[in-house]
């Protein structure tokens, strides 16, 4: 059948005009690339062309492994085997593509991934990290909007100087350093426009497929740290309660002169925009720099750890953004902490449970760190106690034997005892230990604060790591916290 007289093949066209056009509207339509998209593409409503890309992009990932679960149930286990490990790296990197794509909450999301994704194959985990702190910015054109609503009509009139490039970009907004009037030198926090709305949207997607990742990965109550996400993601889009989050901080490490916090230039803030003086410092993570300027890391990682210790334990508040790029380092040590927009309470009962771990931890005591976890809320109602003991204790006897020369880089060999052992352990219990364990309320950022901090203090000390700089002080704040309180309260 002829080109010109009917419907012609697809090997016809494959190099064609037309074929190009269509490829080019799908490639837009899926993956937001704008430019290459006709007209008729762009007058969909930008939060039905975002679902739609969010979509595909899971599906596409549910599709592969699908396939792939197929084809060795077809073939045998054994002859694909070998090919899961290329289908997680290439799944990875589609979903960290599609996530920096997306930008918003999904970089937001791959940064927890990162960070609590332990049930994830590793081969993600080592993708999501670059979400950590290399975000793509915007143009100044996208953000000058926010600046008008907040400062008006022409808000760099308000600045002797302001830099159009930013310094640094996030998730939900990007900072820009500028001058004011009198001579001070400030950052200035603008968050993305229109970031409220996209934080609906992308939140919607991220339920809808809940119920299969619920099917693909072994996770209860996972609905529950959707839920605190979304509520972290209305905190850090309200400037007015980062401000408040910073003068509370400001308040607490008062009498430190080895903490900066930096101060809110108020005349320059309102909603959207936040204004602070701008501090000066080393980024905590770059070790030769720190060297160089005779800083030394393990000092700097025992004053981060009693900073976040004394949040945690003691006044029951904590910054829960613990990443590389929050934190400066001064000569002396000084530490500037930054970005407050994830301020989050402990509850007396998540501290109290803390401490009790960390006192079992010291004494080598396996009912006290089961109390303590049972005091976080860990133990389900009606929950298998004494199988939750059990297993405890033969996974902390495991990880007693355990021998860790280097924080920064846990060999293979050591990641295996702590996983795969730790796995074959509960195997064949697996069923009946989750239906005892529940998620605590406001876990989530006390756990994804932990891990980030594990990891910064590993880089910084690693013969001495967390465990080494927190058992002595914990211990000392849990003796602290019992002699301040009645004794009826001290019992779990």
């Amino acid at each position: 059948m002829g080109y010109a007289t009917g419907t012609p093949r697809i090997s016809q066209i494959r190099g064609s005009h037309q074929f190009s056009r269509q490829k080019r509207l799908w490639n837009a339509a899926a993956f937001g690339r704008a430019a290459a998209a006709p007209k008729a593409c762009c007058r969909l409503p930008e939060p039905v062309l975002r679902t739609f890309r969010a979509l595909f992009m899971f599906w596409t990932i549910f599709a592969s492994y699908g396939l792939h679960w197929l084809a060795a149930k077809v073939f045998g286990g054994k002859r694909v085997a070998s090919r899961w490990q290329h289908v997680h790296r290439n799944n990875a990197r589609r979903l960290v593509n599609g996530f920096t794509r997306l930008r918003g909450v999904f970089i937001k999301v791959g940064q927890v991934l990162s960070v609590i994704g332990t049930f994830l194959p590793r081969a993600y985990g080592e993708a999501l990290e670059k979400l950590q702190d290399k975000v793509p910015s915007r143009p100044f054109s996208e953000i000058e909007g926010r600046l008008r609503e907040a400062l008006g009509d022409d808000p760099l009139s308000r600045f002797a100087e302001f830099d159009r490039e930013p310094l640094a970009a996030a998730s939900l907004a990007q900072v820009h350093r500028a001058v004011t009037k009198d001579g001070r030198a400030v950052a200035v926090k603008v968050l993305y426009p229109g970031i409220e709305k996209l934080i609906r949207t992308d939140l919607g997607v991220l339920r809808s497929i809940m119920p299969v990742v619920g099917r693909l990965f072994p996770i209860t109550r996972f609905e529950r740290v959707l839920d605190q996400l979304a509520a972290m993601l209305s905190r850090e889009t309200d400037y007015s309660n980062e401000r408040k989050n910073m003068e509370r901080m400001r308040a607490i490490f008062a009498d430190r002169a080895d903490v900066i916090v930096p101060q809110v230039v108020d005349e320059l803030t309102n909603a959207g925009v936040l204004t602070m003086t701008f501090e000066e410092g080393t980024k905590i993570s770059d070790a030769p720099t720190l060297k160089a300027r005779g800083i030394d890391g393990e000092s700097v990682a025992k004053l981060l750890t009693e900073c976040y210790f004394g949040m945690l334990l003691e006044h029951q508040v904590f910054h829960a953004d613990p990443h590389p790029g929050n934190f400066l380092v001064r000569p002396g040590p000084q530490l500037v902490i930054l970005d407050y927009g994830a301020v989050e309470e402990v509850t007396p009962q998540l501290a109290d449970g803390m401490r009790m771990v960390v006192l079992g931890a010291v004494t080598r005591s396996d009912d006290q760190v089961l109390d303590g976890l049972e005091r976080m809320g860990f133990v389900a109602e009606g929950g298998d106690r004494e199988l939750l003991a059990r297993v405890g204790r033969e996974y902390l006897k495991m990880l007693s034997s355990i021998k860790i020369t280097d924080f920064s880089q846990l060999d293979r060999e050591t990641v295996e005892k702590l996983t795969v052992n730790g796995y074959q352990q509960v195997r064949g219990q697996l069923r009946d230990i989750m239906k005892s364990v529940e998620y605590p309320d406001g876990y989530f950022y006390v756990e994804r604060t932990l891990v980030l901090l594990f990891g910064l203090v590993g880089q910084l000390a690693p013969k001495v790591g967390l465990p080494g700089l927190v058992l002595p002080y914990a211990s000392l704040a849990f003796a602290k916290g019992l002699a301040a309180r009645p004794p009826a309260e001290a019992a779990p």
